[in-house]
């Protein structure tokens, strides 16, 4: 079986890649290993899938090489990738430049991408892992445990390492060092932080509209405001997710990391205390320092910051003092906790790391290995929440696919 692009793997970015190089004229056959294109896809925006964001900005992406990343980017930007889901069947609305399928499923995009691989004639094996890729008389033979694929080009669209049982195994990092690259290490991402301190065991469940900034060996790096959620071992949410890779990034260089909690950023310090001093000092009723903190603060909350302030929740409000006050509005807008580890892979909603931007070209072809070409989280990049992993998944598809016919 001779084709002139096998794309290797059949997510997001591998059918994007797989359209466009048969769109420039080329015969293709998509290698997929699961029992469907697009898994993983699926699982997207909690199943809604928030496939781009209107917003576009350098710092909502981690990237290795931004000349190379802008580039791509600028060929196929949110405006050509929301003509395209039209085209192939998206009825799509914003919400405050979030993009979604008016249908609020994340199937209808695996569904209608589906289609079109279908529709234009792209050869596809479900069921079908890739074992080795090798040069193969001025081409490339991929061998999978079915049979061996003769190409003139291949496109790896495998994946990085985050959520596995979508099938995202790394072996698309196996590929590329055997084509001679280096392979940043690839860590999780977009994923929950692990808090040294014991009490968060009676945190689980709790929200609370708050920001979090990070801090490496005392400097700030990062910060995200949104709804903070506590887990068992820590920290999650869309703010966390979003300032996480730099944890986890610091942590594997064995460097401080601790977060600072805000849990009131609309108000300045001073504003704080003034309400706090309505709430608790002045009183025209004797309630407890608990009592007078329920409509601030989830209830499950008090007592735990109370204990960090070595104040007693049950004492009267008329016990504290102008300085109790100031102490409360310091910590409630700057509660450190020491950040000491993340969960893994199967937690991650992405990964960051993977294949250098610095060896690949423009049109994301290898530059070890010319005839190889890369894209989607394979790659040294990854963005934040809100459309933007995905983004990248179609503009890099599509600028692979264009450049492996050129």
């Amino acid at each position: 079986m001779k084709y002139d692009v096998v794309v290797i793997g059949g997510g997001a970015c591998g059918m994007m890649a797989a359209l466009s190089a048969k769109e420039a004229g080329g015969t293709v056959c998509i290698l997929e290993k699961n029992s469907m294109l697009g898994k993983k896809i699926l699982a997207t925006g909690n199943g809604r899938c928030n496939f781009t964001n209107e917003y576009q900005d350098e710092k909502c992406y981690r990237v290795g090489n931004f000349q190379v990343f802008k580039e791509v980017l600028s060929r196929f930007n949110v405006e050509r990738t929301l003509v395209f889901f039209s085209k192939i069947g998206i009825l799509y609305k914003s919400r405050e430049g979030y993009y979604y399928p008016r249908s609020n499923q994340a199937s209808s995009i695996r569904h209608c991408m589906e289609k079109a691989v279908m529709a234009k004639g792209i050869d596809f094996r479900l069921n079908t892992e890739v074992t080795e890729v090798a040069e193969n008389d001025g081409g490339f033979c991929v061998t999978t445990k079915d049979g061996d694929y003769f190409a003139k080009k291949i496109i790896v669209c495998t994946g990085g390492k985050a959520s596995p049982k979508s099938g995202s195994d790394g072996i698309g990092y196996t590929l590329a060092k055997r084509f001679g690259h280096h392979i940043i290490k690839p860590l999780p991402a977009l994923v929950q932080l692990q808090c040294k301190e014991g009490y968060f065991k009676s945190l689980k469940g709790i929200r609370s509209m708050g920001k979090v900034s990070l801090y490496v060996d005392g400097k700030e790096v990062a910060s995200d405001l949104g709804e903070l959620q506590f887990t068992k071992e820590g920290i999650s949410g869309i703010p966390v997710f979003n300032v996480s890779r730099f944890a986890v990034v610091a942590l594997n260089q064995k460097k401080g990391v601790y977060a600072s909690l805000d849990l009131f950023p609309d108000f300045s310090f001073d504003v704080l205390c003034s309400h706090l001093s309505n709430q608790l000092l002045y009183r025209s009723y004797p309630v407890t320092v608990t009592e007078g903190l329920i409509g601030m603060l989830n209830d499950k909350l008090i007592p735990v910051l109370l204990k960090q302030l070595s104040i007693k929740p049950d004492e009267s409000v008329y016990s504290l003092s102008n300085d109790d006050i100031g102490r409360m509005a310091s910590f409630f807008k700057d509660w450190q906790v020491e950040i000491s580890g993340y969960n893994d892979f199967d937690s991650a909603q992405v990964t960051c790391g993977g294949v250098d931007l610095n060896e690949v070209t423009n049109h994301l072809e290898s530059q070890k290995t010319p005839g190889v070409f890369f894209a989607g989280e394979v790659l040294d990049v990854d963005g934040i929440c809100g459309g933007y992993n995905l983004q990248w998944a179609w503009s890099s598809g599509y600028v692979a696919g264009k450049g492996a016919m050129e």
